[in-house]
């Protein structure tokens, strides 16, 4: 992966907002500042996810992108007691659409909230309606994740859970 850093992202341009320096972006890092890191195969020039951090408010979130540009996936964590903890896992699904960015709507949009203490609610947008659903006792270990060094999201941008 090839790594650039930004303020943030447009999703309309599918550009970087403020490009930044690494040595910028790891000053917000140290900081707590808020940046994104976008990552590029190293075979293609479109990005594949990017990480938007802001430690001073405890937020990160991992995006994944498609080959149109459009956000797939994203995961957003919350800082609790030193460690990260996936608290939202959003999914869009654009069906046949083959529109840039931005520019479209999701078909269905599938949405877990997560709490430390097991807790669960789902959520799914279609265009046939909404439906919801709540569990109770569910092992969430696996949404506790360490801060990450600037630099190494590797931890953090694991797209299975």
């Amino acid at each position: 992966m090839i790594w650039t850093y930004c303020e943030q992202w447009n999703n309309l341009t599918e550009a970087p907002i403020e490009p930044l320096t690494p040595e910028q972006a790891q000053a917000r890092h140290i900081s707590g500042g808020l940046y994104t890191a976008v990552a590029s195969p190293a075979e293609q020039s479109a990005p594949a996810l990017r990480v938007e951090v802001r430690l001073e408010t405890g937020y990160a979130s991992v995006i994944f992108m498609d080959e149109f540009g459009r956000d797939i996936l994203d995961y957003t964590f919350t800082l609790i007691s030193g460690s990260f903890f996936l608290e939202t896992a959003t999914s869009h699904d654009y069906g046949d659409s083959r529109e840039r960015g931005g520019y479209v709507d999701a078909d269905r949009t599938e949405t877990y909230e997560f709490t430390i203490d097991g807790s669960v609610q789902r959520e799914v947008e279609a265009s046939g309606g909404e439906s919801k659903e709540s569990r109770h006792g569910v092992d969430v270990s696996s949404n506790w994740e360490p801060v990450p060094a600037f630099g190494d999201y590797t931890s953090l941008i694991r797209r299975e859970r």
